[in-house]
């Protein structure tokens, strides 16, 4: 019965920190982890290659009461990722139609009391296609995958009858204490742009061949998630911007939908040092408050959660706050003109 006990337990501390058909890891500013969202955003921007990434760091320092082991210094959420991609083309004539984006991604995630990790990697592939006389409408499509790995550290969790025996560990509840598996998503995305204003939409599924993870001795398969965004730019004259964006995202009976706003500042005619303030509200959950900067091709973000939950009722400690960073490098050869020599006829 205490065997039973045990595994219940830990069944349900591992769902609780994500394991059992959780929500997938998520950024507030989605729009800053663009591979991860879609990968069809891979390779979609003008320029020689981009790197990226983003940190989020939530619940740190959370006061718990576990009724298992008393209360404890919850470690809070730590998820950090990044990205490279390049787009290429293998027309010389007219790139703007048609091209490529090859990219490679990272993430790491650590969450919780029992020190759950994953750790993955993944290659992604992107087309784009542009419509019409200028490329002015955009459909992309790309696939992304790579493998990933989950731990816990179970060592950490004690049981009245390890206690009494003096034994705390409860290593042999686990079929192992790491998991690995292959894992693949694909996504569609299309973009219609004018002088006034653009927009985005685009829609992906995670986990589309459903890997099979083991952590307690039974076959449990990672449900597929769906991703859906949306993201609008409009000029307002020549100094102002206001780009409302929406994301959602379904697995397994648990959904999240993120709305947010940001007005812009442009600092000078070419429009590429902009200054961006505003925010949003992750239903049900909590509001966001963001200021960012554009600066030529480099992008920066900072992003605060104020939790609007329960659990904002525990001194505070259950926001979050996000950093990241994007820069677009381009790097063209300067062309080559040839020097001519008028001689003046007399």
């Amino acid at each position: 019965m205490i065997q039973i006990r045990k595994q219940i337990l830990l069944l349900l501390m591992l769902g609780f920190f994500g394991v059992i058909q959780a929500q997938d890891i998520h950024y507030s500013m989605f729009d800053l982890a663009p591979i991860q969202l879609n990968a069809a955003n891979t390779g979609n921007f003008a320029g020689t290659f981009r790197i990226g990434g983003i940190y989020r760091g939530q619940w740190t320092g959370l006061n718990t009461n576990t009724g298992l082991t008393g209360t404890s210094n919850f470690k809070g959420f730590n998820t950090p990722s990044a990205y490279i991609d390049v787009p290429f083309t293998f027309s010389k004539k007219n790139p703007i139609r048609s091209w490529f984006g090859v990219g490679l991604s990272f993430l790491s995630d650590k969450a919780g009391m029992g020190g759950l990790s994953t750790m993955g990697g993944s290659l992604s592939l992107a087309y784009h296609l542009g419509l019409g006389a200028n490329g002015n409408t955009r459909i992309s499509i790309g696939a992304r995958g790579g493998l990933s790995q989950q731990r816990v550290d179970a060592s950490v969790f004690s049981f009245e009858d390890g206690i009494i025996s003096g034994n705390t560990s409860i290593d042999n509840n686990l079929a192992s204490d790491a998991v690995s598996y292959a894992d693949f998503s694909a996504g569609l995305q299309l973009t219609h742009m004018t002088s006034a204003w653009n927009v985005t939409a685009g829609f992906a599924a995670n986990h589309i061949s459903r890997p099979k993870y083991n952590f307690l001795g039974t076959d449990a398969q990672l449900p597929m998630g769906l991703v859906g965004n949306l993201t609008f730019n409009f000029n307002l004259g020549q100094k102002f911007l206001l780009r409302p964006m929406a994301f959602y995202q379904y697995m397994s009976r648990a959904q999240e939908t993120n709305l947010q706003a940001l007005f812009g500042i442009h600092f000078n005619d070419a429009k590429d040092v902009t200054f961006l303030v505003g925010g949003g509200y992750r239903l049900g959950d909590a509001a966001i408050g963001r200021i960012g900067l554009e600066l030529k091709g480099l992008r920066f973000g900072f992003a605060y959660d104020f939790n609007l939950s329960s659990l904002s009722q525990t001194n505070g400690r259950a926001q979050a706050f996000e950093v990241g960073l994007s820069y677009i490098a381009k790097l063209y050869k300067k062309p080559l003109v040839k020097e001519i020599l008028f001689c003046p006829r007399f």
